[in-house]
């Protein structure tokens, strides 16, 4: 993994992290030369496409694969 990558994958987490609609959900980021894979359980749909919403927002990601679960706790 070469340093790019890995800045890269940090300011997506600090993304998710610094957003209110995603930060308490802890999910896993991983960068592949831009291709940023989400993996992690989320509570709701909504939740899955808010953190997608995020990654792709923050300037170098080329694209997004969502990999999170929705389980939802009763």
């Amino acid at each position: 993994m070469n340093e790019t990558t890995t800045d890269l994958q940090t300011r997506v987490q600090r993304a998710l992290i610094d957003n209110s609609r995603t930060k308490e959900y802890g999910v896993e980021v991983l960068d592949n030369n831009g291709v940023i894979v989400l993996r992690g359980i989320v509570p709701s749909r909504e939740a899955s496409t808010a953190v997608e919403t995020v990654a792709r927002a923050v300037d170098g990601v080329v694209s997004v694969i969502n990999e999170t679960d929705v389980i939802v706790h009763d």
